[in-house]
């Protein structure tokens, strides 16, 4: 008997979109979930194509597509389902209250807590950089005590990236007063606007440091709820822009993301499961039947019509590295890897050209179902997604939460059997 339509394993961004996606069309869904996924690490910002080989900016998104080679994973999901797929995120995001701007025809640069700039698609609007790139004037707001956030680098690194040398830059400081001895994180600071008390406390201080009419880049610290409450209120009591920052964990960003995804499976019916370590799974005659996961108690099962697999590649586990092979653990999927381990990585660490390893992965056809060395579909109702894919490098390419929803994306639809 089965008990759910899909089965969904892993709870990062490919999971939840493949999860949304079947649960919209009405299919019953567990999603499976171990950990937090890598959205609090990676951020809140859809990456889909920001560099092309030999370290080359893409001129936008779409130009970058047009540049991946045969084996990417964005040639066999194909142009129509990635817009379908970007398009779909975008109607959560609007519906759920917090919209998401860009599109793949512009690339959205944005700045980093290093003072650089970071080429994405689609970014919340507090990243919007369109006041940004018409000041005069930038103030580089930061906090006391603030760590991995330093205003005066922001300034002088971004004084010297063209388009932003002609600008006049201000650093300021204020105190969140919530240190006690010890260094304070963005999740601190956003915690403290969540509160009224805190957002009227850094209203004020801000109010003495600022002038109506600026532009303030700011780091990612304007609440954590999926929604643009504390930036509004910030914006429209002191009169001025407020631009987020691309940072380091704790990604502030990324935990909106993840909060609005969860939110939104829960209002479709969509049950989570946490803590499930999914061991292995029950495999007769070409079809997955079931999958089993181990705790400290017993072994649950849970069995569905169709499981996608989107747990993570090596960093959450869904592939394992050992003397001389690399596993897929749960359904002994064949992994394409380089025979040789001294092929798996650059040793020119800082050469600009990507890592071989960051490509090892599971071989797909179009409609994401694992492949074997001739081609042949492996388990008919199993269907892959995210950093389990092969052919794709995403942090040379800034590519990863793009290959997450449009993988996600078509891993469902393929599942509904609207894929031809």
């Amino acid at each position: 008997m089965k008990e759910n339509d899909v089965v969904v394993i892993g709870a990062g961004m490919a999971g939840l979109m493949a999860a949304a996606v079947a649960a919209k069309s009405g299919k019953k869904v567990k999603l499976l979930s171990l950990g937090a996924g890598t959205l609090t690490i990676g951020g809140g910002i859809i990456d889909v194509m920001g560099y092309v080989e030999g370290n080359t900016p893409a001129a936008t998104p779409s130009a970058g597509l047009l540049q991946v080679a045969p084996e990417h994973p964005y040639k066999k999901i194909g142009r129509p389902a990635i817009e379908e797929s970007i398009r779909f995120f975008k109607e959560i995001c609007e519906q759920e209250g917090y919209p998401y701007i860009g599109n793949l025809d512009e690339m959205q640069w944005i700045p980093t807590a290093a003072g650089t700039l970071k080429p994405t698609c689609l970014v919340p609007k507090t990243m919007n950089t369109a006041e940004l790139k018409k000041a005069s004037k930038v103030i580089v707001l930061g906090f006391e005590s603030l760590k991995d956030f330093y205003p005066h680098l922001i300034s002088k690194n971004l004084a010297n990236i063209p388009g932003f040398t002609d600008k006049e830059y201000e650093t300021v400081m204020i105190d969140p007063s919530l240190a006690d001895g010890r260094d304070v994180t963005a999740l601190d600071v956003a915690r403290w606007l969540d509160t009224e008390e805190g957002l009227r406390d850094c209203t004020q201080k801000m109010r003495g440091v600022i002038k109506p009419g600026s532009v303030v880049i700011i780091p990612p610290v304007l609440g954590t709820s999926p929604d643009y409450r504390v930036a509004e209120s910030l914006q429209n009591t002191l009169q001025c822009t407020f631009v987020e920052t691309a940072a380091i964990p704790p990604s502030i960003t990324g935990l909106r993301l993840q909060t609005m995804m969860r939110n939104y499976l829960r209002k479709l019916g969509v049950r989570i499961v946490e803590q499930a370590l999914v061991a292995k799974s029950i495999v007769e005659n070409g079809k997955c039947i079931a999958v089993i996961t181990e705790g400290v108690d017993r072994e649950r099962t849970y069995y569905a019509n169709n499981f996608i697999l989107a747990n993570g590649g090596f960093y959450g586990g869904g592939l394992i590295a050992e003397p001389g092979n690399v596993v897929e653990p749960i359904f002994n999927l064949p992994v394409v890897a380089p025979a040789d381990h001294e092929l798996w990585a650059n040793p020119a660490l800082f050469s600009g050209e990507a890592q071989p390893f960051a490509k090892i992965g599971i071989l797909v056809d179009e409609k994401m179902r694992p492949l074997d060395a001739d081609n042949k579909v492996i388990i008919n109702n199993v269907f892959v997604a995210g950093r389990n894919l092969c052919g794709y490098d995403f942090c040379f390419e800034k590519s990863g939460n793009g290959i997450a929803i449009t993988s996600g994306y078509q891993a469902a639809m393929s599942v509904q059997g609207e894929k031809k």
